[in-house]
């Protein structure tokens, strides 16, 4: 018998090991594969079904939490045939006439789904104008969904119920406040009931603080932030969203003043004198919340006698979907898909109902059992499968209703895999909205904002900073104790290279152009939460900074207008309000020329526009509404939407008219711009706008996640694409290192040179 050395043992052993470890990662991969491509075919049935199928049941539940259930049940199915039979058993319950198949189904059995008497039934089928259909309701959007003649079932539960007063934020720019308010809940959810404080903002935009509500004993809430030089309004109150109620009484506001707050008069904070809550106007107190009754109620109160009870008032309503445009399924019309390898759903895009429903009826008893379990489904983001139906229903809404896959080159379903794939990663909520900001960044929609309940309120170092000359530069400094001054370069940040940091930072934002990307990357980069430090190195000193304070707004910092000289007036329309504006006009017609500053957002003031105009606007085709019948954006048609501005005395255009704009003038300010650009009212400098405009729409995701995004496509007014492109200046104009050091406004300065021309 040969002999075996010890050292050939050894080496027989670990070649051995290497072997069998090698085939352990290979079955591991491969299991790993077949998770993913099971929840890729259960993320496309998922939105068919959501979107499309039009039966009562269907449109009964909540799709937000069967994307959890459902990914939950896929992901361990261990072949073809398991994962069949688990998607029929997940739809039979709403969606029991989807057939699913291991080979190329033949035509439809439109028996199975045809009543014996088709006498007073209609066809149900669904239309989407943009989509309204699982999207914020409280949002004011032109975006509808209807499942056209199928009863509907109004619950207002999942909308909000609002107690506001609007304050006038004029004297407070740049200062700390505080709110505070005694609150009680009655039986209503956790996180569905809060102390409220939004910022409303001359962008158009607004910064929202909430404090949750989680006693049902009298206890003071406090929310401290700081209002920024282009906040406008403070809106302060309390909110409830949900069967249940809230009690709220004796709320205060206070301003920061020389590290003493000082309390800000309230209209009526005690609630002790009479009050009606249907006055929207500064300093009343105002209720809006279809569903929910507000009301000064003595059976309990914190201070004084009365507090403010605000309640859901249990409003059932039923009605049938109204039609939105002509197009429509005609009965018969069948969606036949492969959904996976060799996997193939069919099913009816139009079904018959009447008064009790469409047909054929589901088991109710599975129905309502489906509706039990998906009450249960937890909704905390440390769980893997709440991270996958999250990314599941954020794939569907922009797979079926983004409107601009046409201009952006990309392959949505492989970013959906990335996700998928990121998800079994990830282990906590910020992780996941890493994953979700990763997801939704290379549809390269400036609109897009990712926001998490858990990083709200995040903080700053005092200082910010740009990127000038290809260089990160420091624009401000607003702690004198701080080693830094404005103009210096930033070479590292936390031992990275500033292009190696901002790298991550921009792998995180959706934008079209690069304008918008470092415009967001630039206050992105700074943030993080309370006390966290932020190093970073100039020259060859290394600088430690605390995030300590509220985001600080480096927007264009220039009065509402002035009188340059004799013959030039600058209008900032960043800020001046439109009735300002006609104040001026006797001195604009004047003026030999005109300087408009569009850097950021307009104040509501694009009637400016008609003065500019000689004829009246007839571009009527420039805003365009998807109207979708069809899934994965197939036929697509499109609403038109327009402004169609009159043209006004006096006219202005036959003076020098000049824009300035750059990356940070995104959408409101894009539509003002359509009008300069396709009208050829004006010279234009600066730099590229955002190139991302139309209204935006919103959805909410479990876990606290919340996306918005563009759902309308908007072009310019010769037809051109606006998307990732943005306005193009006639002069460029970039900013300098030496003009930053030196304080100065390169913009401006070039257009009072161009006036001397």
């Amino acid at each position: 018998m040969a002999k075996i050395s010890g050292l050939t043992f050894i080496a027989s052993i670990s070649i051995y090991v290497i072997l069998l470890s090698s085939c352990n990662n290979e079955a591991y991969d491969k299991e790993f594969d077949r998770k993913v491509e099971n929840l890729k075919t259960f993320s496309k049935v998922y939105g068919y079904v959501k979107y499309f199928h039009p039966s009562d049941m269907a449109s009964e539940i909540d799709w937000a939490s069967f994307a959890i259930y459902g990914a939950d049940r896929v992901e361990s199915c261990k072949n073809k045939d398991e994962l069949i039979d688990t998607l029929k058993a997940l739809f039979k319950p709403i969606a029991p006439t989807v057939i699913f198949s291991k080979n190329q189904p033949g035509q439809y059995n439109l028996k199975s789904i045809t009543p014996e008497d088709i006498g007073g039934m209609e066809p149900t089928y669904w239309q989407h104008r943009g989509v309204g259909y699982g999207m914020d309701p409280q949002l004011r959007t032109p975006y509808q969904s209807s499942r056209v003649n199928g009863l509907i079932k109004k619950d207002y539960s999942h909308m909000v119920g609002k107690l506001s007063i609007g304050i006038d934020a004029s004297k407070y720019l740049g200062k700390k406040i505080k709110y505070v308010a005694w609150a009680k809940k009655g039986d209503v959810p956790l996180e569905k009931a809060y102390l409220r404080l939004a910022l409303e903002k001359s962008d158009g935009t607004s910064d929202l603080k909430m404090e949750n509500i989680t006693s049902d004993k009298w206890k003071q809430y406090e929310i401290i932030t700081q209002v920024d030089s282009i906040t406008t309004l403070i809106h302060l109150g309390s909110a409830i969203k949900g069967k249940g109620s809230i009690l709220y009484d004796l709320p205060m506001l206070y301003y920061e003043e020389n590290d003493n707050w000082v309390q800000v008069p309230l209209s009526n904070n005690d609630f002790e004198t009479d009050v009606t809550f249907n006055e929207n106007q500064p300093n009343k107190w105002y209720f809006e919340g279809v569903g929910y009754l507000c009301s000064v109620t003595d059976l309990d109160h914190y201070s004084g006698s009365k507090s403010v009870l605000l309640e859901y008032s249990g409003v059932v309503e039923k009605e049938k979907g109204q039609s939105l445009f002509p197009s429509q399924p005609k009965f018969g019309e069948t969606l036949t898909k492969e959904v996976g390898s060799e996997i193939y759903i069919q099913m009816p895009l139009v079904l018959y109902s009447n008064d009790e429903g469409t047909y054929p009826k589901t088991n109710q008893e599975g129905l309502e059992r489906l509706k039990l379990t998906l009450e249960e489904t937890p909704r905390n983001p440390a769980y893997l499968k709440v991270r996958l139906g999250n990314v599941i229903n954020t794939y569907n809404v922009f797979q079926h209703f983004y409107p601009y896959f046409d201009v952006v080159d990309l392959n949505w379903l492989d970013e959906l895999k990335k996700a998928l794939t990121n998800s079994f990663k990830d282990s906590t909520g910020m992780d996941h909205l890493t994953t979700l900001q990763k997801f939704t960044a290379p549809l390269k929609d400036g609109h897009i904002v990712v926001s998490y309940k858990e990083n709200t309120g995040w903080l700053t170092p005092p200082i910010t900073w740009t990127w000038v000359e290809e260089k990160l530069v420091i624009t401000n400094v607003l702690d004198s104790k701080i080693p830094l001054r404005v103009g210096d370069v930033v070479t590292e940040i936390n031992g990275e290279s500033v292009v190696e940091y901002f790298e991550e930072i921009n792998s995180r934002i959706s934008a079209g152009t690069k304008g918008w990307l470092n415009h967001r990357a630039e206050q992105q980069s700074l943030m993080g939460e309370k006390g966290s430090e932020l190093n970073i190195k100039v020259g060859n000193e290394n600088i430690k900074l605390i995030r300590s304070q509220y985001p600080f707004s480096s927007a264009t910092r220039m009065s509402d207008y002035e009188k340059i000289n004799d013959s030039v007036f600058y209008l900032n329309l960043n800020s001046i309000a439109m009735e300002d504006i006609e104040k001026l006009l006797p001195e604009l017609a004047k003026s030999k020329s005109i300087i408009c500053d569009l850097r950021v957002y307009p104040r509501g003031n694009h009637g400016f526009i008609s003065y500019l105009l000689k004829e009246k606007d007839t571009s009527d085709s420039w805003m365009q509404i998807p109207q979708n019948i069809y899934p994965d954006r197939n036929e697509t048609t499109f609403q038109n939407a327009n402004w169609l501005l009159p043209n006004k005395q006096p006219y202005l255009g036959d003076k020098q008219i000049i824009f300035m704009i750059k990356g940070s003038a995104i959408s409101y300010a894009e539509s003002y711009m359509g009008f300069i650009k396709g009208y050829k009212l004006a010279t234009i400098i600066g730099e590229p706008t955002a190139g991302t405009n139309g209204n935006i729409n919103r959805f909410e995701l479990p876990g606290g996640y919340n996306i918005r995004w563009t759902g309308m496509k908007v072009v310019k007014h010769d037809g051109s694409t606006l998307h990732g492109i943005g306005f193009l200046p006639d002069i460029y104009v970039h900013r300098t290192i030496e003009g930053v050091k030196e304080g100065k406004d390169e913009y401006l300065e070039a257009a009072i040179e161009l006036t001397r021309k």
